[in-house]
């Protein structure tokens, strides 16, 4: 018992410590943090990296002109719109 205690205890010490380590405000000490995630000068942020990727898809695909506005029908399909259509099965 006293075994597993201690391995457990040792566990959630590194887990703890490694929680730690990398949110320290060392700039030489950074363990889990990615380029992409704003470190130093040049850096981009994930939105940074999103607005270049939306942009490149932008260039790639050429402009679609905007679809016409929809037109409703101007008669009636029914041929004596009497009210009772809503009724036939």
């Amino acid at each position: 018992m006293f075994w597993l205690q201690l391995s457990t205890f040792v566990l959630f010490d590194l887990l703890i410590l490694a929680l730690l380590t990398t949110r320290l405000p060392i700039t030489g000490l950074i363990f889990a943090t990615g380029r992409h995630a704003g470190t130093g000068n040049g850096d981009h942020t994930v939105w940074h990296l999103i607005a270049h990727v939306e942009a490149e898809r932008a260039r790639e695909q050429p402009p679609t002109p905007p679809a016409p506005p929809p037109r409703f029908p101007d008669l009636d399909p029914d041929d004596h719109p009497t009210g009772r259509h809503h009724l036939r099965t």
